[in-house]
């Protein structure tokens, strides 16, 4: 096998990786990869990239996997040889930074959802279930849209951790996706406003007691059945 085709079957593992554990296919990615190989591809992802490239990594930094992104193939020593010096270092650079950048996002995560275990992994029979929230959920720009546009009370109880607590409560809110991750291709583009609703930690894992995720509306009625009894 040529360097370069292993650098394509490297770059693929990585992709079935991150894809498991963030819950995000980057089709497109998969798509020039079959296409073109791994050396075509990634070369004009070591110069800046769009906002397309960018959901990937996103959902890797997200996750707290920044060693399942392009760079960190890149710098295998085994492929030195299809890389100019300027680009290896661009990639370890990019590299130390998305390090850094992951441990910042997993610090928040942990902090906004405490409930949550880590995705991409296997428990035993028994163990807390997963309310999964996907990293287009956790991403700061669809979360600050979804909460500029709703508030930050759970859209099923009304409780504002806020109110309740004061300055400590402020933004702890979780954002629960109306549209089950199943049903959705890595390429689902969401919408803040219609996909995304402000939830608390208790009512997000009551919508995921079933699957699909209860309606918002049902569980917002058996709520207010079991409040009149």
């Amino acid at each position: 096998m040529s360097t370069d085709a292993e650098l394509t079957q490297a770059l693929l593992e990585s992709y079935y990786a991150a894809g498991k554990q963030t819950g995000y296919w980057g089709r497109r990615f998969y798509q020039a990869l079959k296409r073109k190989g791994g050396l075509a591809t990634v070369k004009p992802m070591l110069t800046p990239r769009n906002a397309s490239q960018r959901k990937g990594l996103d959902a890797i930094l997200e996750a707290g996997k920044p060693e399942l992104c392009v760079e960190a193939v890149v710098i295998q020593p085994r492929f030195s040889a299809l890389f100019t010096e300027a680009e290896i270092n661009v990639a370890r650079e990019r590299l130390g930074e998305y390090g850094k950048q992951a441990k910042v996002k997993v610090k928040n995560r942990e902090r906004l959802y405490p409930d949550d275990l880590p995705p991409g992994q296997d428990y035993a029979e028994g163990a807390k279930k997963q309310v999964r929230v996907n990293a287009y959920e956790r991403n700061s720009k669809a979360r600050a849209a979804c909460l500029n546009h709703y508030g930050r009370a759970c859209f099923v109880c009304g409780f504002s951790f806020e109110e309740r607590y004061g300055a400590i409560g402020r933004d702890f809110i979780h954002v629960h996706h109306l549209k089950p991750l199943a049903l959705s291709s890595g390429e689902y583009k969401i919408d803040p406003v219609s996909d995304l609703r402000p939830v608390c930690p208790n009512c997000h894992a009551m919508l995921h007691t079933s699957d699909p995720p209860l309606e918002i509306e049902d569980l917002r009625q058996r709520l207010q059945q079991s409040t009149d009894t």
